[in-house]
């Protein structure tokens, strides 16, 4: 069997930060919890597997070929999955946290970056699942929301404690009012310069995930926020909405009890960079161009 790639593939940008988007079939996939198991994996297929399909063979080898690209290219992380894979005849390899999500034989969107010999995948997106895969799912705009957001908490939990505080302590020889006014001064330059420095210097929102969500096609893609939408939040929603629609049945013994989602079993960590952007599509979050 030759492996050849389609002639409309652009040539691949020389800088390895560069980001790029290919399109393809997904197939064949490996996938394992380890690094060394990975490699180990595609540098030795198991002889049952050759003997079963001699067709896949010069792929099997196509990825073997790239095993030092692909041992350069991961990197260590806790609770992710190692993949590597072919993506229109391109070597393509990653680690995400719900790797063994991915289907072999579906058509997909990777955007990713050069290594070496190989790709490194920076995110996925499969349209036939409505799921993307992706370490950050949040633009630049919603990350620094988020910030602003988290400065605005902090003062409206930090203001009351430090005003009661100084209730019970007793004003002293200070004024009362004015000693809450130095309170509420103190906590609001406090509070504003985190939200002021959030979006600034070293501090900024990363603007490589924007670059990410608008290569696969998000519309504003500065504003995309997914991190409500990874899959394990999402069926733990709807589960629960089952159950409140039917609590009536169930405390009365009308209806059996509702058995668990088989992803719910699972602990919310071992899919957390797996992201249901078509549930986010039906709630008028985002929107993807076809």
């Amino acid at each position: 069997m030759k492996i050849s790639i389609h002639r409309d593939v652009p040539p691949l940008p020389q800088r390895e930060d560069a980001l790029f988007l290919i399109e393809g079939m997904l197939d064949p996939l490996y996938v394992e919890d380890e690094p060394e198991q990975l490699l180990r994996r595609i540098a030795q297929p198991p002889r049952d597997a050759i003997t079963r399909n001699h067709a896949n063979a010069p792929i099997n080898a196509l990825i073997a070929q790239a095993a030092d690209d692909i041992e350069r290219a991961l990197y260590f992380s806790e609770d992710v999955q190692y993949f590597a894979c072919l993506i229109e005849g391109q070597v393509v390899c990653g680690e995400f946290a719900g790797a063994e999500r991915l289907k072999p034989g579906h058509r997909i969107k990777a955007v990713v970056s050069r290594s070496g010999g190989v790709l490194y995948a920076r995110a996925i997106l499969d349209p036939q699942q409505g799921y993307v895969w992706t370490h950050h799912p949040m633009g630049s705009a919603a990350d620094a929301k988020s910030g602003r957001l988290f400065a605005w908490w902090t003062f409206c939990f930090a203001y009351p404690c430090m005003a009661a505080m100084v209730w019970l302590l007793g004003p002293g020889r200070w004024d009362p009012l004015q000693l809450q006014l130095l309170v509420l001064t103190g906590c609001a330059v406090l509070c504003g310069a985190m939200a002021l420095t959030g979006n600034w210097g070293m501090l900024a929102p990363n603007e490589t995930p924007t670059r990410i969500f608008g290569l696969l096609g998000f519309v504003d893609p500065q504003r995309v926020d997914l991190l409500q939408y990874r899959i394990w939040w999402v069926e733990m929603c709807k589960f629960r909405e089952l159950i409140a629609a039917n609590k009536n049945a169930l405390r009365s013994g009308r209806m059996k009890p509702i058995a668990q989602p088989e992803l719910l079993r699972e602990s919310s960590d071992s899919t957390r960079h797996v992201h249901d952007y078509r549930q986010a599509i039906a709630d008028g979050k985002v929107m993807v161009i076809r």
